[in-house]
Formats: structure tokens, sequence, C-alpha cells
């Protein structure tokens, strides 16, 4: 066999022993995997050599001088094209209750796409995907059948047309699972595994293809758009510079506008100043404003956050019960080289947000200012109306802005309630340093989700001081690099690690699919400890000392849970004891 590429000897049949007689046949079979595309060359060589009894006589062979050997040869020459095409497509997770379970954030959902490119209808016999080393693979095209697992394909579906297509899904997990989400740099390629194919023909002839490593790519970090530097050129050059441009297509006439450098026509009322042109007054918006020096901010620790939901009752939530959500608070800080042996100890508030109360403040009666009773007219200037280059003043009103007064009054609220949930719930005392909490609105308003999200509140105060947390040294952190030599390769990397479990109480008001959130982390304090000294306590109790000038929010949650609400229905034997 010949390609464009190699040529391999398939086979080599008969010898100096081998002998036919009249009418005689010599027949082998030959296997031969093709695992290139393009021409391919079958050259079928025959030497042999005639009975010295016999009375023929032929040409000598042009590969050896014995006259008594004969050659001739036959090529088969046929082109390989791809019997499948193979496709894939790499999901992971998205949806919030997958995000915060490590088991379910952390899987890769492949998506394969087979379509049959062959003239001829073919049946597969294997259909397996060998899973990458550190994947666990799962496959979901299976049904179960009277206790047996069977293909989703069977039956009158078995039989594969030219030109159709088939997709599968393989669920692969991590073999190890991590408190923190693995972190991928951009451009990263991750193996994920091969597929063998077996099928046969509609005449029984079989055929295997064996794919390449199936990978998943982590793409790049798109270029931020740079802002094109402001035009020193005055408007009549750049008039000028885009004459050069090609005219644009005739259309309808149109008024001739006034050119921006023109004298603004005088008006005729009396003024005591004179108008100033608009080119003047364009020519100060041009001159560009002094960059301010930063204010001076005391800088803070990175700190990342995750969230993860230990617990739910899900399939038992009924309508106005209260029930519970366990989470797990991950925190982790890549401190500097001076601080890898210190402690780190934070102070930190739950805060329940939602969305602001918009709607709360349309049915509320605002007065107009038509009315109002018409002022008094000694309430004006006391000028003559007549007086030359001067006009009297008009009289304005103003209206109560109600949510400007509901935020300022909830701000008010929220101090009080810090202030007293951090002098009972725990030993952290820092509210004589702590400013006001922020409004517990989202940041970002996703109205979509609105429906969802109502059907669910919390129950007890918005805001709750966590117990002290300390962050230890811990090199179970794990991050991703692409290289040469090991792409996507995991590599430790030393973080200061911490977990705090809590657990939060929610009602539930309608029945139906809904979203439990959302929630904000602040940071209130945060204070180094050596690894080697004993905790200090102060006289006053207090342990730790806020560091930061402000509330520092570190991260937000929209969504924590989705869960299903329903109905819950007493039975008559329970009603009736």
């Amino acid at each position: 066999m010949q390609t464009a590429t190699s040529k391999l000897i398939l086979a080599d049949i008969g010898g100096t022993d081998t002998s036919l007689s009249p009418g005689d046949t010599l027949e082998n079979v030959v296997h031969h995997e093709i695992k290139e595309l393009g021409q391919h060359v079958l050259a079928c060589t025959v030497s042999y050599r005639f009975n010295p009894q016999s009375s023929r006589t032929a040409p000598t062979s042009e590969e050896t001088s014995d006259s008594n050997i004969l050659t001739f040869r036959k090529f088969y020459k046929f082109v390989v094209t791809n019997p499948l095409s193979v496709k894939t497509k790499v999901h992971a997770p998205r949806s919030p209750s997958a995000l915060m379970v490590p088991s379910e954030r952390d899987k890769v959902f492949l998506e394969v796409h087979i379509q049959n490119l062959t003239p001829e209808s073919i049946w597969f016999e294997r259909m397996h995907f060998e899973a990458a080393e550190g994947w666990d693979a799962r496959d979901a095209n299976l049904i179960n059948v009277n206790g047996e697992q069977r293909s989703l394909y069977m039956g009158s579906t078995a039989l594969m047309q030219p030109q159709d297509m088939r997709q599968y899904i393989y669920i692969l997990s991590p073999k190890s699972i991590h408190l923190e989400p693995v972190v991928y740099s951009p451009g990263a390629v991750i193996p994920l595994g091969r597929l063998d194919i077996s099928w046969r023909s509609s005449y029984g002839e079989p055929g295997r293809l064996l794919t390449s490593m199936l990978t998943r790519r982590i793409p790049l970090v798109p270029q931020p758009v740079q802002p094109q530097p402001a035009s020193a050129l005055p408007p009549y050059l750049k008039r000028q510079s885009t004459s050069a441009t090609p005219p644009a297509r005739p259309r309808s006439p149109q008024l001739v506008q006034s050119r921006p450098s023109s004298p603004t026509p005088r008006s005729n009322s009396p003024v005591p100043y004179r108008a100033r042109a608009s080119s003047v007054i364009s020519g100060f918006s041009q001159i560009p404003l002094s960059p301010q020096p930063p204010a001076s901010v005391i800088p803070t620790t990175t700190i990342e956050a995750h969230l993860l939901v230990r617990d739910i009752a899900h399939g038992t939530i009924a309508v106005g019960k209260n029930f519970k959500v366990a989470l797990s608070l991950v925190l982790s800080s890549l401190l500097a080289s001076d601080r890898q042996r210190q402690k780190l100890q934070l102070s930190l508030v739950i805060q329940h947000i939602g969305f602001p109360p918009t709607s709360g403040f349309a049915g509320l009666s605002v007065p107009k200012p038509a009315q109002l009773p018409p002022p008094d007219s000694s309430s004006l200037s006391p000028r003559s109306l007549s007086s030359p280059g001067f006009s009297s003043p008009s009289p304005t009103y103003t209206t109560f802005n109600y949510p400007l007064a509901h935020q300022k009054l909830l701000e008010a609220s929220q101090v009080q309630s810090a202030t007293r949930e951090s002098s009972i719930d725990g030993p952290l005392k820092p509210s004589e340093n702590m400013k006001s909490l922020p409004p517990p609105y989202f940041e970002k308003v996703d109205e979509s989700k609105r429906l969802k999200m109502t059907m669910v509140t919390f129950s007890g105060p918005s805001a709750i001081v966590l117990p002290p947390i300390e962050l230890v040294p811990s090199s179970k952190s794990y991050t991703v690099e692409s290289s040469d030599s090991q792409p996507g390769g995991l590599r430790p990397t030393s973080k200061h690690l911490a977990t705090l479990d809590f657990e939060l109480d929610y009602v539930a008001l309608r029945r139906g699919f809904a979203m439990v959130g959302g929630l904000r982390l602040l940071l209130v304090g945060e204070k180094f400890v050596d690894d080697d000294a004993d905790k200090e306590d102060d006289d006053d109790g207090q342990s730790l000392v806020p560091k930061i000038l402000e509330i520092k929010s570190l991260k937000e949650w929209n969504v924590v849970a989705e869960v299903e609400l329903i109905v819950f229905t007493a039975c008559p034997e329970c009603m009736s004891e």
C-alpha cells in the first residue's frame, strides 16, 4: 500500500515451494487499517516461473536476469474520504444551583455531533469515550430497559442513513474536587479524551474510527478597545480633511445648517450683555481638564470569596413555611512574601439584598405645580416688569422626593441594626469605626428574574455579623497555566485559606420554581497575627481592630439556590387527631 507519505508491504504469499496446477487458484485475505485520507495505490506484484519441461518461452524479466522468472504488476488506485464527520462542543455549568456545589460546578458536558458521509447506511457496533487522565466519563446516551443499559438509538433508529446526523452527550467529572474553582489561564488547552467508534455498512463491512484527543480551549481575554485621542484640529480643518472622501449618494435636498463658527443672531429683546459666539464657547469645551490627584486610600488585602451550598431540603419546601439553607464560605488570599507566615483575621458581615422598591412609589400622589394656588404678586421682585434690561423671576415649585427620603431612612435603620447585632452575636465590636452599610439592593438589576426572586424572602435581620474567621497558610489551591512541557497542568499556589459554615432562614411565599437570593459579603475589619504569637484580648473585649477606612464589598451573589415550592396539604386523619 502506497500513500503520499508512506509505503508498506501488506502480505507476502507463496514462495519457491508453491506451485499451481492448471485451473488452480491462490487466494488470501489481507487486513489493513487505513489511517490516512487522500489518494491510495494498492500494488500487486506476481513473480512466477514455468515448468522446465514446458516448451513455452517467455521474455526475460526486468528485475532478474533469470530467463525462467516472469513478473507482472497490477495497480488499484482509490481515494479515501472521511466516512464520518465528528464535531464537538464543550459546555460548562451556568445555573446558580450547579455553581454553588463543587461536584456540579467542575463538570464538563461534551456534545458530539456525528454525521454519516458515506453513500451507504451504517450501523454502530460500539461508541465508547475514553476519558483522559484526571477525568471520569459518564455516558448519558444509555437508557435503562428492564434493568439493562441499552443505547438510545435502537430499533428503527439503529441504522444511520447517508448524511444523517446524531448527537451524543458525555458528562465528565474531575477525579479530585477542590473547594475553590480551578482557574484556567486564557488560551489553555485541556485534554478531555478520545472517541472510539466501530460500525458496519449495509453489506456487513466493518469500519472503525479513533479520533484524536478531544480538548477544551479556554477563550482568550478580548482586547479592550483603545479610545481615540481627541483631535487638536479646529473644526474648519476637519471639514477640509473630510472633503477628500468620495461624495455620498445623491439624495433629496435639505435645509442648509448654519456653520458652527458663525455668530449667533442677536436677540431682539434688550439684554445688558452681548451674546457670545458659539465658536468661542465651543473652544472652551475643547480644553482638557487637568487630572486631579487620586485620593489617598489605605491598600487592603485582596481576598477571594466563594459561596457553597452544603444542604437544602429540596422537594419539601412548602409555601408559608420556613426552610434553612446551609452554606459554606470559602475565603482565600495570596499574601505578600513578608506575610506568608502570618495569619489573617477578618471581620465579615452577610447582607441580604434584593430589588429596589421602585414600584412602591408609583401609587403615591405627588402635588403638581398646576394644582397649587397662584403665588402672591407681592412675593415677586419689587422691580417693575417694564424696567429695561432685567426680567422678573418666575415662581418655582419643588416636590418632595419620596425615594430619597425612603433611602435615607433605610440607611439609618441599617446602622442601628448592624450596631445591635455586632454587640450581641459575636465578640466583634467594630461598630464605632463602621460607617453605614450600603443599601440592600442589587448593583445591577435584572428585571427578568424579579418574579422568581420575589417568591422567597429572607427571615430575620437583613445584616448578620459572622464570627471572626482566620485565614491560615495552605498549599491546596491550584491554578492552570499553559506551557509547552505541560499544557494545562495543575500547579499549586501558596494561599491563605479558611472555611466558615453558617445557615440562613428563608420563607416561601408562592408556589412554583423560585430563586433564592441574593447575598452580599462585606469586609468590616482585618488584622494580621503572627503564627507563633498568642491571641491578644483587649480590656474591652474587642478582638479585631478594623484597618480599613470604609466598608468594602467583597462579592455579591444574585442567586444562591433554585428550589421548587409546593403547597402543603394536611391529611384528613391528621386534622381529626
